[in-house]
C-alpha cells in the first residue's frame, strides 16, 4: 500500500502534504534512471541536444510524477459508484475531450455565445471566439502530459496537471479526515472525489501545447481562468447532478462569505450561459439567482482546500523560473533571444517534469544555490 492509498490521521496528512509527489514507488521501468538531487524523485537523465528533440508527450512519458499521480488518480476514478461520472472521470485522465463543442459546430454558433457573454459583462469586447472556444490543435487530447496552469503559472510543464491534481486530491482528502476525526463532521466523499477528478478536465484543451512547446494563452471569464468556466459549462452540458457543478464551481473560490460567493455565482452564471441551461431551474443557485443553495454544502469548500496549492506552487514556479534561466545562459549557453523561444522552453519543461519545480526550489532553500545547479545538471546533461 502507497502512501497515497492510506487512510490519512493527522500526522499522515503533513507527512503526504510535504512530500506527495515523491511518496508513491513508480511501478513501471522508465529509460535511464537515475536519482536527481531532488530527493525521492527517480528521473531519466538526457543531454541538451536530446531534450531538444523531445514535444512534452514525449517528456511526460519519461516523467516519475507522471507515472505517480495517473496511477493514483486512476485508482481514483475507477472506484467511482456512479457510472456515469466514473465513464466520465475515466475519460478525462484518458482523452478528455471538450464535448461543448457539440453544441458550438461554427463560427456562428461561437459568436453568439461570445455576444451574450459580453452583454453580462464576463469577457471583455476584444476577447475572441478562438479564445474562448480554443480550436484544436490536435484530437488526441491527454490528461496526463498537459500543463497544471497558465505559461508561468503554477504546475506550467508536461504532466504538471496530473501532478497538480494528484496533490489535490491528496490535500483534500487529508482535510476532510481531519474533519471527520476532529469534529465528527461526515461529508460525501464521494462528492468531494469527484469533483476534485472533474475539475480540471478541460485544461488539456484550454492549456494546448502550441508549437514552441509552450502552452496557449488563456483568457478571463467571469474574472477566472477560461479552463474554469468552461468545466462548469461542460459538467452542465453532460446533465450533472447539480450537487456536483457547485462542489465542481467552489474549487477556485469558497462561498463563505459574499464578496467570495459573488464570484462563484458569476461562475455558474457565466457557464450557464455557454451550456444553455438556466441556473435557477436546474438548482445551480436559489430561486433569487444570488447565492448557493441553501444551506450551502461543505465540500466545495474542501475542494477549494484541496485546489489550494497555487498559494504555494505559483511563486515557486516564478523564482524558479529566473534561476533556470541564469543556469542556462552561464551552462547550456543560451542567449537572450534562445531564453524567450523554445530552446529554453524545452530545456525547462524537461527539468521541470523530471525533478519539479517544487523539489528544485526545496534543494534550493534546504542546500542552497549550488545544490539547484547541480541538481538541474544531474536531470540535463550540457553538450
Amino acid at each position: 500500500m502507497t502512501l497515497m492509498d492510506k487512510k490519512f490521521d493527522r500526522r499522515n496528512f503533513l507527512k503526504a502534504s510535504a512530500g506527495a509527489a515523491a511518496a508513491v514507488a513508480v511501478a513501471s521501468v522508465l529509460p535511464k534512471m537515475v536519482q536527481a538531487a531532488p530527493k525521492n524523485i527517480p528521473v531519466a537523465k538526457l543531454k541538451f541536444s536530446e531534450v531538444q528533440k523531445m514535444t512534452p508527450t514525449e517528456m511526460a512519458r519519461r516523467s516519475g510524477l507522471r507515472e505517480a499521480g495517473y496511477t493514483y488518480l486512476m485508482g481514483k476514478a475507477q472506484k467511482v459508484s456512479d457510472s456515469k461520472v466514473r465513464a466520465i472521470a475515466l475519460e478525462g485522465l484518458r482523452n478528455p475531450m471538450p464535448i461543448i463543442l457539440e453544441k458550438y459546430p461554427d463560427k456562428a454558433s461561437k459568436e453568439a455565445c461570445r455576444q451574450k457573454l459580453l452583454a453580462a459583462g464576463y469577457i471583455k469586447p476584444e476577447n475572441t471566439i478562438d479564445e474562448i472556444f480554443p480550436p484544436l490543435l490536435t484530437k488526441d487530447l491527454r490528461f496526463w502530459d498537459a500543463a497544471g496552469g497558465g505559461w508561468g503559472g503554477h504546475h506550467a510543464y508536461p504532466c504538471g496537471l496530473i501532478t497538480h491534481v494528484a496533490s489535490d486530491m491528496q490535500i483534500a482528502l487529508g482535510v476532510f479526515s481531519i474533519y471527520e476525526e476532529t469534529y465528527g463532521y461526515s461529508l460525501d466523499e464521494e462528492l468531494l472525489t469527484n469533483a476534485i477528478l472533474l475539475h480540471d478536465n478541460l485544461k488539456p484543451w484550454v492549456l494546448q501545447w502550441n508549437g514552441e512547446n509552450r502552452c496557449l494563452p488563456e483568457i478571463n471569464i467571469a474574472g477566472t481562468g477560461c479552463h474554469h468556466v468552461q468545466e462548469i459549462a461542460d459538467v452542465m452540458y453532460r446533465n450533472l447532478d447539480p450537487d456536483l457543478v457547485i462542489t465542481l464551481a467552489d474549487s477556485h473560490e469558497h462561498p463563505g462569505w459574499k464578496s467570495q460567493e459573488d464570484q462563484v455565482v458569476g461562475w455558474i452564471k457565466a457557464a450557464a450561459i455557454i451550456a444553455g441551461k438556466d441556473p435557477i431551474k436546474e438548482g445551480y443557485l436559489d430561486k433569487s439567482g444570488e447565492t448557493l443553495p441553501l444551506p450551502r454544502r461543505p465540500e466545495g469548500f474542501l475542494v477549494h482546500l484541496g485546489d489550494h496549492d497555487f498559494v504555494l506552487t505559483s511563486p515557486v514556479s516564478k523564482w524558479v523560473h529566473a534561476e533556470l534561466q541564469k543556469i542556462a545562459a552561464k551552462d547550456y549557453g543560451l542567449s537572450e533571444a534562445e531564453l524567450k523561444g523554445k530552446k529554453y522552453n524545452n530545456l525547462r519543461n524537461y527539468v521541470y517534469s523530471q525533478a519539479s519545480d517544487m523539489h528544485l526550489y526545496q534543494t534550493w532553500v534546504n542546500e542552497g544555490p549550488k545544490a539547484l545547479r547541480e541538481a538541474i545538471l544531474n536531470v540535463v546533461t550540457p553538450d
